[in-house]
């Protein structure tokens, strides 16, 4: 049997705690009631909620890592965006300022009701026109429906997770196509470290090593492609004079090797792609149509509405949406009034919403009102435009132009 003497408590005491050995011992329901144990316990919750300022002997490298960590990205306005593991939600607050519809999810009710205190009682200058959200994660199933998803964001968290093959399933089925995952995770031997011990001692919170290769295998068994990874050097590296002008020279020297060596194997920022790097409507990269009408004449009376067949296909690089939050990117079949000299009378006569959403090498084919409030003969340009963002003719689709003869 077993001494329970305090000589031997005192050496379990300074014992290593194995994360693979409390994985074999405890289910996900029961890390998932640590966690909330976890935020239950904090002393000074307002210290939460003030993060990352609150936090001044960290804040540099939490700015400085979600800068990094959204900068690759390709986040344009009103795109949806998964805080996984979101805590108590300061970076899916700074998402939501920066005009992005943000789901912060997580393990922990307690997190979340931090999360939301945060966005209810501590209010931005600006009112962004999208929205926020928090839904709580069983561990298991994410609450989202498929390809609900444009970005994940996953800011030291997943190291966390002890189910990482169920969660990186869940990752890619409410991912949409074209969509990015981001990490910002410790990749060197964290769980021996001090803080890891002290945290898996106290909190039974798994503090657990991440094995890039075996990641990649995971990833990319569910369907991702990647990994890629942001270069940047260690947290102290600083250059000195003579480093400047080397690199101002084109030659990077010896230190900053190593510092960016340093960074790569202790902590890292990467992401997982899935399908091909898309963008969509809310950016104009990538726009581009084949636009077919008929007929090319037409005679109406003043505020008549007819109908005409186009035909119009996605020959372009981005994928067009048909609704947005915040409107931005939406495309339409629009309509521009021009006098026979080419002169625009009405920029905006007419908008049709596309009725769903196109991807490269999908046509849309149908008919389409139009109509003109003043008499006269004209022409009437047929193109589309992303609102907000842009004509296709200004970023060099060609437009249709069709003789009309308005009537009283």
């Amino acid at each position: 049997m077993e001494s329970n003497s305090p000589k031997n408590n005192q050496a379990k005491k300074h014992e290593l705690i194995d994360p693979k050995r409390l994985m074999e011992e405890l289910s996900v329901e029961q890390f998932n009631q640590f966690s909330d144990d976890y935020y239950k316990r904090l002393p000074s919750p307002e210290n939460q909620l003030g993060k990352p300022f609150s936090m001044e002997m960290h804040a540099p490298q939490l700015l400085l890592r979600l800068g990094l960590m959204l900068e690759s990205l390709r986040l344009a306005p009103g795109m949806k965006v998964l805080d996984f593991g979101a805590g108590t939600c300061w970076i899916s607050k700074a998402l939501w300022q920066m005009g992005y519809s943000v789901i912060a999810t997580d393990v922990s009710e307690e997190a979340l009701a931090l999360g939301r205190r945060l966005f209810e009682e501590y209010p931005i200058p600006n009112n962004p026109p999208c929205g926020w959200e928090t839904r709580l994660f069983d561990g298991k199933h994410l609450p989202i429906a498929d390809s609900e998803i444009d970005r994940i964001v996953c800011f030291d968290a997943f190291h966390h997770v002890p189910n990482q093959e169920v969660a990186i399933k869940e990752f890619y089925r409410v991912l949409r196509n074209g969509g990015t995952i981001a990490f910002n995770e410790p990749l060197g031997p964290h769980s021996i470290t001090s803080a890891s011990q002290s945290e898996m001692r106290e909190f039974n919170v798994l503090e657990n090593d991440l094995d890039m290769e075996a990641l990649k295998t995971l990833f990319r068994d569910a369907g991702f492609e990647g990994p890629t990874f942001k270069v940047a050097a260690s947290p102290g590296y600083m250059l000195n004079y003579d480093e400047w002008l080397q690199c101002k020279e084109g030659e990077a020297p010896p230190s900053m090797t190593t510092a960016i060596m340093q960074f790569q194997q202790n902590s890292g920022i990467f992401y997982f792609q899935k399908g091909t790097i898309l963008n969509d409507s809310r950016q104009s990269h990538g726009l581009k149509h084949d636009l077919q009408c008929e007929p090319k004449r037409l005679e109406l009376k003043v505020g008549e509405t007819k109908e005409i067949h186009i035909s119009v296909g996605n020959i372009g690089e981005a994928r067009w949406l048909n609704k947005n939050d915040m409107h931005l990117g939406v495309v339409h079949v629009a309509s521009r009034l021009l006098d026979f000299e080419s002169q625009e009378l009405i920029k905006d006569n007419t908008r049709f919403r596309l009725p769903s959403e196109m991807e490269p090498g999908d046509r849309f084919e149908g008919d389409i009102p139009i109509f003109v409030d003043r008499p006269g003969r004209y022409w009437l340009k047929i193109d589309l435009v992303a609102e907000l963002v842009g004509w296709f003719e200004s970023i060099g689709s060609e437009p249709i132009l069709i003789e009309v003869n308005i009537v009283p």
